[in-house]
């Protein structure tokens, strides 16, 4: 187990203790609350209270209820370096929703007709679940913070330039930035960048990072770029994705990138996690969590349906059912997609990829009524089901077309921040694209969306492709 799993369990195990002390305090308090109305008139003692199968019940029960949300939350997304404003947000709102939510589904039958009653019982369980929760968290977390400062842990990490700048950076790392817990372990050189060494950080070529990342365990690389050549810049991310390490670069380089001008280092904190959206942390699991469930629920629905489709291909024509493709995903991981097969049985020949038009004579006449509901995309679900892909984001491509359109849009690397999509901005906006330059151009809309990043945003895109579904208007 790593040390971020770790200190993740650390936490979970922190939070069903504090949950089970925070029920097990809030029944104390609510017996005495309510020890004079005739609810409690069967009652003799606490104990006797304490023992009823209700309150039992929800001491086994509010503490898995608290995991769930407190993991909707986005709070174990992060292991190390919370911020404290962040925590506390964070663990107010949970357990208010946790509070809500228990009251509402277990202790609705037993309101009083007093209102403030009422108020003051959910009052107490928020301030027992919040006390509990948070003074744990609190405590994990600044020891934690702690070993960071003392050097007791550390990250491994990996800087990419080499100039004044990275001096500067190296300086601040040991004085004003010790809670980042970054410990520099080598310098790479950019080309045309000084061959000095920094602060005897030993100095290596950009073709010795994957070597590097291999041999030190690194957690973390760091861009540091004065010259702000952007071409060398998207093509430096590209390659460094599929270590699958975060990737932080300084605020100003990521305003370069992406042409928005922001107010940076506002809190201090000097970098900006490339390989990472935007999206809260909150939204991000309930992005994963919408995924598996809306996945099932659409397999099961599906199912007959599939059979249908399946007989349909067969009788069509000769060949399978199903068609996979390798793919390149998140981080520029590839995998295979799955889809309902539309073209005839080897369409490509010689295995040269070939992009499809309207009225390309491959396609089937079952194939033409599958594109045009996108019916022949819904196989993916199971793709999404396997975290490969996620309901809405970025159209995955074919590395062959990849690379191409790396050479004309470098910034095109940046969708590999996030799980591609079976639907997305651009498959709602421009559809599919016959070309590089049609890709290009789709891209654009992609990467609009990643720049916009949130629940609400996916739910106007997936309810574009209900309207593409059922209007037919897929080609």
């Amino acid at each position: 187990m790593t040390a971020e799993n770790l200190q993740r369990l650390k936490y979970t195990i922190g939070d069903i203790i504090a949950a089970s002390a925070g029920w097990l305090t809030y029944s104390m308090i609510r017996y005495h609350l309510t020890k004079d109305s005739a609810m409690m008139a069967y009652y003799d003692s606490p104990y006797a209270f304490l023992t009823t199968p209700n309150v039992v019940l929800g001491q086994i029960f509010f503490p898995l209820v608290f995991i769930f949300i407190a993991y909707l939350s986005g709070y174990y997304n992060i292991a190390y370096v919370k911020s404290r404003i962040q925590e506390f947000s964070a663990t107010t709102f949970s357990t208010f929703i946790a509070s809500m939510t228990m009251f509402f589904v277990i202790l609705i039958n037993d309101s009083f007709p007093e209102r403030m009653k009422n108020y003051e019982l959910i009052a107490a369980m928020w301030g027992c679940l919040f006390f509990f929760i948070y003074t744990i968290r609190f405590l994990l977390t600044s020891k934690a913070k702690a070993r960071i400062e003392s050097g007791k842990l550390y990250f491994n990490t990996l800087i990419i330039g080499n100039n004044e700048t990275t001096d500067n950076f190296l300086s601040n790392l040991n004085t004003k930035h010790k809670e980042l817990g970054y410990k520099p372990i080598g310098i790479v050189r950019m080309p045309g960048e000084s061959q000095k060494v920094n602060h005897s950080i030993p100095l290596y070529e950009e073709s010795e990072i994957g070597t590097i990342c291999s041999n030190n365990d690194i957690k973390t690389i760091i861009i540091i770029n004065e010259k702000n050549d952007k071409g060398h810049i998207y093509n430096l991310i590209n390659d460094l994705f599929k270590y699958n390490i975060p990737i932080k670069i300084t605020p100003e380089l990521h305003d370069i990138l992406t042409a928005r001008i922001r107010h940076s280092n506002i809190f201090g904190e000097p970098l900006i996690d490339i390989a990472q959206n935007s999206m809260p942390e909150w939204q991000k699991c309930v992005k994963r969590f919408a995924d598996i469930f809306f996945s099932l629920v659409s397999l099961a629905i599906l199912s007959p349906v599939f059979l249908v489709i399946g007989i349909l291909i067969k009788k069509d024509t000769a060949g399978k059912i199903f068609y996979s493709q390798e793919r390149i995903g998140k981080h520029g991981k590839p995998f295979r997609i799955y889809k309902f097969r539309t073209m005839v049985e080897n369409a490509e020949k010689g295995n040269t990829p070939m992009l499809s038009s309207n009225d390309d004579p491959r396609i089937t006449s079952v194939g033409k009524i599958l594109r045009k509901y996108r019916l022949d995309e819904t196989p993916q679900f199971w793709n999404v089901l396997k975290g490969d892909m996620s309901i809405v984001g970025p159209r995955p491509e074919r590395k062959f077309y990849v690379d191409q359109i790396l050479k004309s849009a470098p910034y095109y690397t940046l969708i590999y921040q996030i799980r591609p999509g079976i639907s997305s901005l651009g498959m709602v906006k421009f559809g599919y694209a016959t070309n590089v330059e049609e890709m290009i151009k789709r891209a654009q809309y992609d990467l609009i969306y990643i720049e916009n990043m949130s629940i609400a945003v996916d739910l106007k895109i997936m309810a574009l492709t209900i309207k593409t579904v059922i209007t037919g208007k897929g080609l």
